[in-house]
C-alpha cells in the first residue's frame, strides 16, 4: 500500500467523520428579549391581535454548529385569538445569526398563559423550518417560556434540539 493510497484513506475517514458530525445536528439554549406592538379587534368569541415583535438574543449554551455566546437578531409576526377558554398563540419568525452569515425560519405555538400584561407567562413548542445558509436543512424543535415584562417588553428561554 503507497502512500498516495493512505492518504486518500484518511482523506475519506475523515470526510466522513465530518460529515456525520454535521449530520447529527446539536441542541443550544437561548435567551432573548424582545419587544412588540400588537393591534387588537373584537371578533365573535373574543379578540384578535396581531404584532410585530422585534428582538434579540444569545446563545448560553450551545453543542454543534451554535456556540454559547453567539447573539441572534428576531423578527416576528404574531397573531393571538383571545378567547374565554384560554389564547391560541403563534408567531412565524425569522432569526438572523450574524456569526453564521445565515437566517432561520421558525413557528412558535402555545395555548398555554397569558400575553401583553405585565407579568404575563406562558410556555410553548416552536418548530424549526429552514433557513438560509449553513441553516439551508435544519430542522428541530424546541421548548420555550416567556415572560412579560409589560404589554410590549419579554424575555424568552428557550431550549432546542436540531438536525441538520
Amino acid at each position: 500500500m503507497g502512500l498516495k493510497s493512505i492518504c486518500r484513506g484518511l482523506l475519506f475517514l475523515s470526510g466522513l467523520v465530518c460529515l456525520s458530525a454535521f449530520a447529527a445536528g446539536g441542541s443550544y439554549q437561548i435567551v432573548a428579549v424582545s419587544n412588540v406592538v400588537f393591534n387588537s379587534i373584537e371578533t365573535e368569541d373574543g379578540t384578535l391581535m396581531s404584532g410585530y415583535l422585534t428582538g434579540a438574543g444569545s446563545v448560553v449554551d450551545g453543542v454543534g454548529l451554535f456556540e454559547s455566546g453567539m447573539t441572534h437578531s428576531t423578527e416576528c409576526i404574531v397573531s393571538v385569538k383571545k378567547r374565554s377558554q384560554g389564547n391560541d398563540i403563534s408567531a412565524t419568525c425569522t432569526v438572523h445569526y450574524g456569526d453564521l452569515d445565515a437566517k432561520m425560519f421558525m413557528l412558535f405555538e402555545r395555548k398555554a398563559g397569558d400575553i401583553a400584561a405585565s407579568d404575563a407567562k406562558g410556555g410553548g413548542i416552536s418548530t424549526i423550518l429552514g433557513g438560509t445558509g449553513n441553516l439551508k436543512r435544519k430542522s428541530g424543535e424546541c421548548s420555550y417560556t416567556i415572560k412579560y415584562l409589560d404589554a410590549s417588553r419579554s424575555i424568552t428561554n428557550q431550549d432546542c434540539e436540531y438536525n441538520l
